[in-house]
């Protein structure tokens, strides 16, 4: 029987550098792999990893700013959402809590320095 299981998950970037620079304020974890222009991923641990891909350098298909949405956890939402306030980067809505959920989750919704939407998620499920 085949095994499926979750390896990465990647976003189209335009200017490689700034894009590092941001995940690696936002992740605090440098860069694990890069190849020049085209590609940089973080190892997030489990397994997994985060990656960047810069689809104009490949001659891709792929779009900038796509519907799929990653969502990071933080133990310090406040925190997270100060640092991501100072980068520059678009706040799309700001902190919330979730009244619809049957544990506690605050969340905040912004744009990483690319255009791409990233959901950063503080939650209890104990």
């Amino acid at each position: 029987m085949s095994k499926v299981f979750f390896d990465h998950v990647y976003v189209s970037v335009q200017n490689m550098d700034r894009a590092i620079n941001f995940y690696e304020t936002l992740l605090d974890k440098k860069v694990t792999h890069r190849e020049e222009n085209t590609w940089a991923d973080f190892d997030i641990g489990q397994g997994c990893y985060f990656g960047l891909i810069n689809p104009d350098l490949i001659g891709n298909k792929r779009k900038i700013g796509n519907s799929s949405i990653p969502v990071f956890a933080t133990d310090n939402i406040d925190d997270v959402y100060k640092k991501i306030e100072s980068s520059g980067a678009k706040i799309i809505h700001s902190i919330e809590t979730l009244d619809y959920t049957d544990y506690f989750y605050r969340v905040f919704l912004c744009e990483d320095t690319e255009g791409n939407l990233i959901e950063i998620a503080q939650y209890d499920k104990s």
